[in-house]
């Protein structure tokens, strides 16, 4: 076997490895664990609040965005991780109606599609503009791609973010850096609240 030949192999072989461990790692973002542990729900409740708190403090007129809205998603920190070669994020959410009332929870594996950030963690949330779209999300139903709004915890930005599509998406890094991108709509999932332990199967 030629040295090419050997190493046209090689690289075969680690793409293959590479495509394994992605699909393991997609397929275990599944409905049994979107939801926190059952001993941390209360307290990820809690920093939900807090990161919602913290978006409508910087963002003018939010609060009646989400009043006229069907609820909203509240992501309080997502995580860097990375497989072999390539990175991604993932994180936990609780999702809420317009009023406050909790609905259930979420979870986003971003796998390679944005939300750029130079920090190991960021709060995004979500807002949907009507009944249809928010039953789409929990249904996992969404695809295509938003652009999240930059928010910096030291200056309140400029108004709230557009609709795309049903979904208005702002992304803040910690300690108040600057954050953005993309995110697929279709690398999110949810679970009802008092279902979080049934098997999804």
């Amino acid at each position: 076997m030629s040295l090419s030949e050997l190493v046209k192999g090689t690289f075969k072989l680690r793409y293959r490895v590479l495509l394994i461990a992605l699909s393991v790692s997609l397929s275990q973002l599944t409905a049994c664990n979107v939801a926190p542990s059952t001993d941390d729900r209360a307290s990820f409740v809690v920093e939900a609040k807090d990161g919602l708190k913290f978006f409508e403090t910087q963002i003018p007129d939010l609060r009646k965005q989400i009043q006229d809205s069907a609820g909203y998603a509240v992501f309080p920190g997502t995580g860097q991780w990375g497989i072999i070669f390539t990175g991604g994020s993932f994180g936990r959410g609780a999702v809420f109606n317009a009023k406050g009332k909790q609905l259930g929870w979420a979870a986003v594996n971003n796998f390679n599609l944005g939300l750029q950030l130079g920090g190991q963690g960021k709060k995004m949330l979500l807002v949907f503009a009507n009944v249809d779209v928010l039953k789409q999300f929990q249904k996992g139903l969404l695809t295509g791609k938003a652009e999240g709004m930059a928010v910096a915890g030291d200056e309140a930005a400029t108004g709230v973010a557009p609709f795309q599509d049903g979904i208005a998406l702002y992304v803040a890094a910690e300690k108040g850096l600057m954050a953005g991108g993309m995110v697929g709509m279709e690398n999110f999932r949810f679970r009802e609240l008092g279902k979080e332990d049934e098997d999804p199967s």
